[in-house]
């Protein structure tokens, strides 16, 4: 059920300057076996892209929404890390990243995760892919990922959070955001933790050691605050936020695919 947001309180040009920052890829590399661009329409004359890396049409796929700063293109290069494990690996932008129009905000980013899922499942159908669907976020895409468990349970076989936040306010103060643009009552609107109190379905959360940007003691609250009753929580040593795949690669591959298979 799409629980639509009403985050217009941050919607503030102040606000997504400092939360968002959208590079823009002119240039769509041709599609190459097993790699293909995808579109959806969010609103009338207004696309995300993104890219499905294929493994094989009985694969199990992971609908992943990146984090800030990043661009589905940016994830060429691991892609063929999911696909060689057998797992299908769809990448989307958020509105003004990669190829997709518009200008991003917090409310969009979450709003739009809700047609992109349909559409999505929909290209899967009509496709004749059979393996199950499951989400995953990292870091700002988190937010996506366990917006669309909480709304589409009995669709999605399983969530997977990296280096995801629980605490929003505390984030957007440590990105530079002042208190006073922050509504003390509208806090709990934003906040993942009631989201992920209603999900039953099975949780994988990784999440760095040493995160400064977003410190691990979000990954527990995550972890601590999910009703699966087959959840994980996988703290990966010495790992920052950005460092977590170089430092914890192969305890983080074989959590992902133990956790999909």
């Amino acid at each position: 059920m799409n629980k639509k947001r009403d985050l217009t309180f941050l919607d503030v040009p102040f606000i997504n300057q400092m939360i968002f920052h959208p590079r823009k890829e002119p240039i769509v590399p041709d599609d190459k076996e097993n790699r293909y661009l995808v579109c959806f329409n969010v609103k009338v004359n207004l696309e995300i892209c993104g890219f499905l890396h294929i493994a094989s049409k009985q694969a199990p796929t992971l609908l992943f929404f990146h984090g800030n700063g990043e661009i589905a293109q940016d994830y060429h290069n691991l892609a063929p890390e999911f696909q060689k494990r057998g797992i299908n690996f769809c990448v989307v932008d958020y509105r003004g990243y990669g190829q997709s129009g518009g200008e991003p905000t917090f409310e969009h980013m979450l709003n739009d995760s809700h047609p992109i899922f349909h559409q999505f499942k929909e290209y899967l159908a009509v496709n004749e892919y059979t393996g199950p669907l499951s989400v995953m976020g990292r870091s700002l895409g988190s937010a996506s990922a366990i917006e669309l468990a909480s709304s589409y349970q009995n669709e999605i076989t399983g969530l997977i959070i990296e280096s995801g936040f629980a605490y929003t306010y505390e984030l957007l103060q440590r990105l530079g955001i002042p208190q006073k643009f922050l509504p003390e009552d509208k806090e709990i609107e934003i906040s993942p933790l009631p989201l992920i109190n209603e999900i039953s379905i099975p949780t994988l959360i990784i999440h760095g050691e040493n995160d400064f940007i977003i410190p691990a003691n979000n990954g527990y609250a995550l972890y601590e605050n999910s009703s699966s009753k087959e959840k994980e929580l996988v703290i990966i040593p010495n790992a920052g936020h950005n460092d977590l795949l170089y430092l914890g690669f192969d305890k983080y591959m074989a959590a992902v695919e133990s956790f999909l298979f």
